[in-house]
């Protein structure tokens, strides 16, 4: 299962949300073989289910969302499990409007232009 989502980094970051994007990869059906010599979908003469044949359980990693607040520019550095940013994007929450710039590098937001408070909506492994 997927490690808790923490936050370091200048930008001061506060989590607002963090949720696993689950399209579908929780209904797999490795499982479904089993033993039998007869191989489903079809005849199930013979069929028994068995979970201890080493394929999937029916967990796939997911893609994972975030919503984070910070109060400045600076960096955001994500961590507990993962593995990179997929999307990073962002807008100014307070302050004088400015040319916001959200770059990402690894596991690393940057966040120049504006020196202001943000909101960012964060993709990630």
């Amino acid at each position: 299962m997927a490690e808790e989502l923490t936050l370091s980094g200048t930008a001061t970051p506060t989590l607002v949300g963090a949720w696993e994007l689950r399209a579908g990869t929780h209904d797999t059906t490795g499982w479904l073989d089993g033993t039998s010599t007869d191989g489903y979908p079809g005849n199930l003469s013979g069929f028994q289910a068995s979970n201890s044949d080493g394929a999937n359980q029916g967990y796939e990693a997911a893609p994972k969302m975030a919503l984070i607040t910070t109060t400045g520019a600076g960096t955001v550095v994500l961590a507990g499990g993962v593995s990179s940013i997929l999307l990073a994007t962002g807008s100014q929450t307070g302050g004088t409007a400015a040319a916001l710039k959200v770059a990402v590098s690894g596991t690393t937001i940057t966040i120049t232009g504006a020196a202001e408070a943000h909101s960012l909506m964060v993709l990630y492994n």
